[in-house]
């Protein structure tokens, strides 16, 4: 049983990091593993995207397959690190050798890992130049950037009925590179910090050339991991039979191809021989890995996504017609929301909803409770911003944003989410987002700053927190959105935003 660790507890210069090296090192060696060699780095980057066509057209099925924005997202980047980790143990020679993860939702981890950031002129295999700056000299992430508190609160992995508001992304008939219904886990962190880091991470086409995406990575499945231990209903969506059977192609440590499907990948430690060293308590115990499998297994995890109405529109702003984005830049952007005559009563409804889960009272006929959501419809950039926005709803005019306040919805990161795409891998389109914002409305409602005729929707420029000694400032970051909305064709911009109850 493979254990992947936080690779914050391993030392630098311990025996883990030399193996992890080891195996980039090979993996990267032409005369060891050619271009052409499905085991080589350039072929395994090529696998998730790609601007160029593979060498052979055997090849193509495999090249330019991630899934994004769908339901597929988190399933597909399992196997697809799965048979990395794979190659990546052989290549290094070490057969304990196992993918570690950066666990960014630590305040004291949100820099860069050391090991990574070392000059190339060490020959460092995991040192990249194609990285924001920044962040190669020990700039860090913002707690915003890669705050959990949205994917956590969501209970559904797919999307119920007439609702894009899910965990996992949303439903899709097939495969696609990129779909349109983006899940929160895939919104927050995983975008976010793609977009942080900058460089080849910052685009799908070029991000797995960096070492650092299959640590980054590696932590997004775990958080799938520590997601589901929440329980409270949330599960795999393992009676949609699209999500199970439909298997994806890639390549093992002997070069050989192979093909997986989600059914064989759900349970980690039986199925794949991993877990990750922030197991439950008894997951992880003298008697072995037997807990694991037994952790998501049962009759309560193996439900069906529940159905619900159509949601009902409470407010609108923006449009799909020409002038009229919502265009983003530097500086602060508010937009009016005009509310509808329900708003009022769906802050009534999410407020008596609490007080009767308070009160161990069931919600109205046993259903799941209604929820406020906050959607972006149509995100979308001409050439990647290079910063985050933060969301607050309803933030009093003047007043600085702070994302622990009861005004902050979320972060948005512009990853693969192109107008028209790029590349002969042809990724990117426009993208639609949703937050749960019921607690905001509950907690604005309490305050009196929840009006019943029109909401507010503010977006904040954020870049990186310099590293220690420097003055914390946003001044590049904004300069860089500025540059970026000095020609309107190429700013980040939003098409509308919504307010719903689903």
């Amino acid at each position: 049983m493979h254990v992947r660790r936080n690779v914050y507890a391993l030392r630098p210069g311990g025996a883990r990091v030399r193996a992890l090296k080891a195996g980039v090192r090979t993996m990267k060696d032409t005369s060891a593993f050619p271009n052409d060699d499905p085991r080589s780095w350039a072929y395994q980057a090529a696998i998730h995207g790609s601007n160029r066509r593979p060498p052979d057209p055997q090849a193509q099925e495999s090249w330019n397959m991630c899934q994004h924005a769908s339901f597929f997202f988190l399933s597909w980047h399992r196997m697809y690190i799965y048979f990395f980790e794979r190659i990546l143990r052989a290549a290094s020679g070490d057969p304990n050798l196992a993918l570690p993860y950066w666990n960014y939702s630590d305040p004291a981890q949100r820099a860069l890992p050391v090991p990574f950031r070392e000059p190339s002129g060490t020959a460092n295999p995991l040192f990249v130049s194609q990285r924001n700056a920044g962040i190669n000299a020990g700039a860090e992430l913002l707690g915003s950037d890669v705050s959990t508190t949205q994917m956590f609160l969501a209970r559904n992995f797919l999307p119920r009925e007439g609702s894009r508001l899910s965990f996992g992304g949303g439903r899709v008939p097939g495969p696609v590179h990129f779909s349109s219904f983006t899940g929160l886990l895939e919104a927050q962190p995983h975008n976010t910090v793609h977009v942080k880091v900058g460089g080849w991470m910052g685009d799908p086409n070029t991000a797995a050339q960096d070492p650092i995406f299959w640590l980054h990575h590696a932590n997004i499945d775990r958080l799938w991991e520590r997601w589901l231990d929440r329980g409270e209903g949330r599960a795999n969506p393992v009676n949609n039979g699209v999500w199970m059977d439909t298997e994806f192609t890639f390549f093992d440590e002997g070069g050989d191809r192979v093909e997986m499907s989600a059914r064989e990948i759900i349970q980690t430690a039986s199925q794949l021989d991993y877990v990750y060293d922030d197991e439950p308590a008894g997951v992880l115990g003298a008697t072995g890995f037997s807990g694991a499998a037994a952790r998501v297994g049962g009759a309560e995890v193996f439900v069906a996504n529940g159905d619900a109405e159509e949601p009902t529109l409470i407010g609108s702003a923006g449009g799909r017609e020409e002038g009229e984005m919502i265009e983003l830049g530097a500086e602060p952007t508010r937009v009016a929301v005009e509310l509808a005559a329900p708003a009022a009563a769906a802050a009534e409804m999410v407020e008596a909803q609490a007080a009767a889960r308070a009160a161990g009272e069931q919600t109205p006929e046993g259903g799941e409770e209604q929820r406020i959501v906050l959607g972006l419809d149509g995100v979308q950039y001409d050439e990647s911003p290079g910063v985050t926005y933060e969301i607050y709803l309803n933030l009093p005019e003047g007043q600085q944003p702070d994302y622990t306040s009861d005004y902050y919805v979320g972060n948005l990161g512009f990853f693969g989410m192109e107008a028209g795409g790029h590349g002969e891998g042809g990724h990117g389109h426009p993208a639609n987002l949703s937050f749960d914002v019921t607690d905001n409305v509950r907690a604005l409602r309490a305050k009196g700053e929840w009006q019943e005729l029109e909401a507010n929707v503010s977006f904040f420029a954020r870049g990186l927190i310099p590293p220690p000694g420097e003055e914390y400032s946003v001044a590049e970051a904004e300069a860089r959105a500025a540059s970026d909305t000095a020609e309107p064709a190429g700013s980040p911009r939003v098409e509308r935003v919504v307010l719903s109850v689903e």
